[in-house]
């Protein structure tokens, strides 16, 4: 693929094509339209929320340069927000106050000394929300301003993109590629006439990175590596990428088609990545609640597939068009509904999404317009994966309205990293997997001795099962437990009757060792039959969970010990909020939920399946 683009792009570069005449300003993305009356009840409820934030924005003063620890960010979001939403208001329903409101935003921050090179993502943002004012304000703003604003975009963007220790994005295979490049590119179409040859070299050293993260993060199976929180950041920011060089140059000089069919299959794995309560399969750094993956409008459009879209409006209208992902780009949304054209949205047929790859998952939702609807997610995965944690072999497990098995998900990373810890060293030994959240002690996986699984071998999934009375996965485990432990596997599924089966078949090796079962929930727990088990309750449900030791596994057929050689289960309920086990003052807390252990002594040399049953 990377040598198609090549090859693609030097024609491009040989033929003069960079130079074509561009559309007039505005020229990132169609001009939007006025909102009718009868306009769809998602248009109505986006735009209302964006008027609304225009007005509350006039009666603040500008964006100011304020880090927070190593990072711009906010202040680039917030900017972009600001400018994004101002200047739709404008083009949308008038007012010359919303214009130069926003200009007063762009003068903000085109004042600033830089724009934090070093942490480039700041730089993208800034960049394109400075371009989406220039462009969609150009016939409001004065010769000057425009002067001034040209000059911040050359010094605080193109030059800042020429160091390399800065701009190491450009070989990344990660969120960080599309992001920095969609905000360049975004750039160099917005300002071409003031320096073409400038603008001509930006765009071309973009189109020459992108290829490295679609090949990457956009394999045919259609899972995302990054999960769900990023899946909307990264494919977000693509998508972007891909409109701004469409609508400005007429073409994308070949990116889509390069990874489309990848490309619009992760949009289906964001489809399932919902669950029915209104939550997510929030692996890796990502939230717990589901939010509006408004971007699926454009994944909806170019693949004809409009039940991609059925899940978000659902958030939306649940949240009250007040939970979306990337916030700052929701402009868009109204751009992008506006092309289906009042054509009829409906749910999904399919009921299983699984995905091979970096990180592959199953998925299983029982049905799509409940919330008493069953779902189970399933993960294996490499831990040193980017924005991964240690939870390989974990799943999700919802029924009933209830959240039986859950991830309590990602910890807020300034409140890592302003201790002084390396929450980006992905190595065996790094403080990362020490946090509680990322590391293997919050999450429903097997561990050993006390032991961190090995982040540098992959978990893989090795057969999946669609039938009516079992849905689910099985996980190969053994290379990640390989320092205590000969072999290990995982199969998990749910039955016809939601019910939930987790069976570990794990062999020890010369030593005895202990393992530790566990299972975090948000439901109510409490230890019963001698502590030999637990009772969990919510939503006016009650289920028991059990674990049975087997002695062996071959199939469908297994042994049960003697109860005179029968490995004691102990049964216990651990605090995910300090204090406890696990757990430091660093952690974030996480109310209303709790680990359920099951703790097994096993003898050396010997073959097990341990078989939990929640029913």
């Amino acid at each position: 693929m990377k040598k198609f683009l090549f090859l693609l792009l030097a024609a491009y570069l040989s033929t003069g094509a960079f130079a074509m005449d561009l559309r007039p300003h505005p020229r990132l993305f169609p001009d939007p339209v006025s909102i009718p009356d009868d306009a769809p009840a998602p248009v109505r409820g986006a735009d209302s929320v964006i008027t609304a934030f225009s007005r509350e924005v006039l009666g603040k003063p500008p964006v100011e340069r304020i880090k927070t620890g190593k990072r711009l960010l906010s202040v680039s979001r917030e900017a972009l927000k600001r400018i994004f939403y101002l200047s739709y208001t404008y083009r949308v329903h008038g007012g010359e106050t919303y214009a130069r409101r926003a200009i007063e935003e762009m003068l903000a921050v085109c004042s600033f000394t830089d724009w934090n090179p070093s942490h480039f993502l700041d730089v993208g943002e800034m960049a394109m929300a400075v371009s989406i004012g220039y462009d969609w304000l150009y016939d409001r703003l004065t010769p000057e301003e425009r002067g001034t604003i040209t000059r911040a975009m050359q010094e605080k963007a193109f030059n800042a993109s020429e160091n390399k220790k800065h701009a190491w994005f450009y070989t990344a295979e990660n969120n960080w590629n599309s992001v920095c490049n969609a905000g360049l590119i975004f750039g160099a179409a917005a300002f071409w006439e003031e320096d073409p040859e400038r603008c001509e070299e930006i765009l071309r050293r973009s189109l020459e990175s992108n290829p490295r993260t679609l090949s990457a993060s956009f394999q045919e199976n259609g899972g995302y590596p990054e999960g769900y929180n990023y899946w909307g950041y990264g494919v977000g920011f693509q998508i972007l990428l891909f409109e701004a060089l469409e609508t400005a140059f007429g073409t994308d000089f070949g990116l889509l088609e390069s990874c489309r069919k990848g490309f619009f299959n992760t949009a289906e794995f964001m489809q399932f990545m919902s669950t029915p309560s209104g939550f997510a399969f929030n692996f890796s750094d990502s939230a717990p609640r589901a939010v509006a993956q408004y971007m699926q409008t454009w994944m909806a459009w170019k693949s004809g597939n409009l039940s991609l879209l059925y899940p978000e409006i659902k958030i939306m209208e649940k949240t009250r068009f007040h939970a979306f992902s990337e916030p700052r780009l929701l402009p868009y949304f109204p751009i992008f509904f506006s092309r289906l054209a009042g054509q009829e949205i409906l749910p999904p047929e399919k009921n299983t999404f699984s995905c091979s790859g970096r990180t592959p998952v199953f998925i299983f939702r029982s049905g799509w317009k409940s919330p008493d609807d069953t779902y189970l997610a399933v993960k294996g995965g490499l831990t040193q994966s980017s924005h991964s944690h240690s939870d390989q072999g974990s799943f999700l497990f919802e029924s009933g309205g209830v959240r039986w098995a859950v991830d309590l998900g990602m910890q807020n990373y300034y409140s890592i990293e302003k201790r002084g810890m390396d929450l980006w060293d992905m190595t065996q030994d790094s403080e990362r997997w020490d946090i509680f959240r990322i590391g293997p002690f919050s999450h429903n996986i097997l561990t050993v001795n006390g032991h961190r699984p090995k982040v540098h071998h992959p978990a893989e999934l090795v057969r999946t099962w669609e039938e009516r009375n079992r849905y689910g996965a099985e996980i190969e485990l053994g290379k990640i437990y390989s320092e205590d432990l000969v072999a290990c596997r995982r199969e998990v599924w749910t039955d016809g009757e939601d019910n939930l089966h987790v069976r570990d078949i794990l062999e020890t090796g010369d030593s005895a060792c202990t393992v530790r079962w566990a299972l975090c929930t948000a439901a109510a727990a409490r230890t019963v039959r001698g502590k030999s088990a637990f009772e969990l309750s919510g939503n006016g449900k009650t289920k028991r969970l059990t674990l049975n030791i087997l002695r062996d596994s071959d199939g469908e057929r297994q042994r049960r010990f003697r109860k005179k050689d029968l490995p004691q289960v102990r049964a216990e309920i651990l605090p995910t909020t300090a204090p406890g086990p696990y757990l430091h003052d660093y952690d974030a807390p996480n109310p209303g939920t709790q680990m359920l252990c099951f703790f097994v002594d096993l003898p050396p040399r010997t073959r097990i399946c341990l078989e939990a049953l929640l029913r």
